[in-house]
Parts: C-alpha cells; sequence; structure tokens
C-alpha cells in the first residue's frame, strides 16, 4: 500500500468555496462517517478540505474560537490522511 502525503488534486475554486456553511457540516459529517467505515486515506484528505473550507468560509458562524476548532480538525485530520492503514483499519508497516 502506497503512503499518501498530498490531499486529492483540487483547485482552489472547487465546489466546497461555494456551498454554505450549514452544507459544509452535513458533508463534513458524512465524510467522517464514511471515514469511520473504510478507513481510507482518500476520504480523509476530503474531511481535511471541508474542516478547511469552514474555516475560511465568511458566512461561518462562530468567531474565531470556532474557526480555531476547524483549523485543528483540519491537522488532525490531516496526520490521519497521512498514516498508512490497511482496509482493516490495522497500521501498516512502512
Amino acid at each position: 500500500m502506497t503512503r499518501t502525503t498530498q490531499p486529492p488534486a483540487i483547485s482552489s475554486d472547487d465546489t466546497l468555496d461555494i456551498l454554505d456553511p450549514e452544507a459544509l457540516e452535513r458533508g463534513f459529517n458524512s465524510m467522517v462517517r464514511a471515514y469511520q467505515a473504510s478507513r481510507s486515506s482518500m476520504i480523509a484528505w476530503f474531511v481535511v478540505r471541508y474542516a478547511q473550507a469552514l474555516c475560511c468560509h465568511p458566512d461561518a458562524d462562530g468567531g474565531c474560537e470556532q474557526r480555531c476548532a476547524w483549523h485543528r480538525l483540519a491537522a488532525q485530520w490531516r496526520m490521519l490522511a497521512q498514516s498508512p492503514i490497511d482496509h482493516l483499519g490495522s497500521q501498516v508497516s512502512a
């Protein structure tokens, strides 16, 4: 299994930027559930993108505290996306 070190190619003007915060939160929650079922690093990268989009969204509620929380979540999920895990959720030796 190869280690994923970069997120999937997504342009800076991707669809996440045009979604409202509620839709982004629904997408984030959906991706987290999908990750729990699959342990896929690709899905973890999408969780990172949703968290980043929520962190930077001009209409997101919650102020600085909430934005910092989304930023921390993105960092934590980035670590998950970079760790090699097989389809059973076990660590793969590199």
